[in-house]
Parts: C-alpha cells; structure tokens; sequence
C-alpha cells in the first residue's frame, strides 16, 4: 500500500494537461523536448493510485506515453518523434522505479527498525573551478574530512580522487548507522515515493556518509541497445575497484525490463577488471533483476542489505 496520495481532480488534471506547455519544448528544426519529469509530476497522483493498485511497470508506461502522445497531438496535431518519446518513457521507468524501492525500502524500516535509504544522484559534472568536490557524485556522498584523514581508509584514494571520472549509479542503497537521522530518512522516503524526481534524501547523506553504510550500487537499464550494457559495467568497474582499496563488499546489481541472452551471459560473468590484473576472479555484477512490477525489487533489497 502506498503511503500516501496527493488528491486532486482526474478532470483538472486532464486540463492541465492538455493545456500545459511545459510538457513540451520546441528545440531546433521543428524538433521538441519532451519534458518527461513535468509531465510525470503533473500526472503523479494518478500515477500513485495505479502504483498501489499493482499494475505492471509496462502497463503504466504505455499509459504514460499514450497520455503524452495525445497532449502533442491536441497541441501541434502530429505524432512526437520516436526518439524524444523512447528517452520520456526511459525516464519514466527511473522514477517509478525510485518509487517503488522508497516504498520496499519504507515498510522494511517501519517492521525492523533498521534505518535503510535509496535514491538517487544528479549526474557527474566537472565542478566549478575552486570548488571542494569530486567530479564523481558517488565520492561526494563521503565526507571532505574523510579523505584528509590519514586515519581513515578513503585516505587511500586521495592523491588521485579528482582523477577518477565515473557517471552517477541510478540509485544507491545504503544502511544508516546513526538512529537520530531515522525520522529524517523516514520523512523523505514518504516524500521519495511520491515526488520520485527529489534529489532531498541524496542532498541529506551527501557528505555525511561512512564507507561501510554504502550496502550496494544499482543500475537500471531498460533500453535494449547493446551498447547500453557497457556503461553501467564501467560504473560497476570503478566502484569494485575503489570497493576493492577500501577493503569494503560493496555490491553492484543490474534492473533490466528485458534480458537478452548477451545481457545475461555478460552481467552473470564478466569479471572485474582490477581481477585481470590481480589474477583473481572477482565479479562485476552480484546479481541481474528483471522488473516489471514492485515485487521483483524486493529480492534485490533483500539481497542489498543481509551483508
């Protein structure tokens, strides 16, 4: 069950939707953006009560595109590119997802007390010059202090921290060791799930994370395309490869709508590139979920957090 729904009129939304602009975005050469966090806010409510009445990931994303494909065409009486409406309804997937591991995530804390998050990150950037951060939004979640301290394992990467280049993980999954932050994390999970494009629980443990709370790192992946496989595994390599220096059992997962028979023979047995040149087998990826509703996420939670 959800934890709780915005209210608000089918019909007003309908409305709005119909005459909301910022749906859409005229680019270049009668090419448009679709905004698809907008229109994702825009319809979260109704989202929210087909979320809580089970339905499949795929149901709600055709769901999504048809709603959005009538908005353009009501507006500019033709069809949206193929390519603007196949990266919405990859972004969609993102945030029901983060929506549904908010959930999981939620009813664990409230039945074991444990203190667990999920969420996720902006995108890696190179920073502002001057500016005491890491292009890697995965070490930015540790703090500053950490790194400086010869004391501490995160020490170990110091010399060359602002050389490691990696993109964000789509989402990370961590177990808080200090008990005062539980009503915090609690309140924003709530929030999480219902406004799943909120970066406020990364903001809240960015820079106050210990090494050991970091449980496991997440990948979605639902575009079909093989070369798509290869980016979450060089994420995969760096942070086995940090994980590895630091002495810690970070593990790495894969969320896939499909499974081809190359994804599957690749993330069940490639190994890490650091085990190349240490002779030793380590793997890359700990496990591949496919996904098509809530239940089949929370194996993978379970997974995350029994080590």
């Amino acid at each position: 069950m959800f934890i709780c729904q915005k209210s608000s009129s089918h019909l007003s939304e309908k409305n709005k939707m119909l005459n909301d602009t910022a749906w859409f975005t005229q680019v270049s050469n009668g090419k448009f953006r679709i905004n698809s966090r907008a229109i994702y806010r825009n319809l979260s409510s109704e989202i929210v009560t087909k979320l809580a009445q089970n339905l499949s990931v795929s149901e709600i994303l055709n769901w999504l595109k048809n709603e959005t494909i009538k908005a353009f065409r009501e507006k500019y009486s033709h069809n949206p590119q193929v390519g603007a409406l196949n990266k919405a309804i990859g972004g969609w997937n993102e945030l029901i997802a983060t929506s549904l591991l908010s959930e999981i995530i939620f009813d664990i804390n409230q039945e074991t007390g444990v203190c667990i998050a999920a969420f996720s990150m902006p995108n890696s950037k190179l920073q502002i010059e001057g500016m005491d951060e890491a292009y890697s939004n995965f070490l930015n979640l540790f703090s500053k202090d950490s790194f400086a301290n010869v004391n501490n394992a995160l020490a170990k990467i110091t010399p060359f921290k602002d050389k490691i280049f990696m993109p964000s993980p789509d989402y990370i999954i961590v177990v808080i060791d200090n008990q005062a932050n539980a009503p915090i994390i609690k309140s924003l999970l709530q929030q999480q799930t219902i406004d799943p494009d909120s970066l406020a629980l990364y903001n809240f443990v960015k820079g106050k994370l210990h090494i050991e709370e970091v449980k496991a790192a997440v990948s979605l992946k639902t575009s079909n395309r093989p070369d798509r496989r290869y980016q979450p595994l060089f994420e995969a390599a760096m942070i086995k490869a940090i994980a590895y220096v630091l002495q810690q059992d970070w593990k790495y997962y894969m969320v896939v709508s499909e499974l081809t028979p190359a994804d599957r023979k690749i993330f069940s047995t490639a190994i890490a590139p650091h085990g190349v040149a240490l002779q030793q087998n380590f793997q890359i990826v700990d496990g591949t979920y496919p996904y098509t509703r809530k239940a089949d996420l929370m194996p993978l939670v379970a997974a995350a957090i029994q080590h």
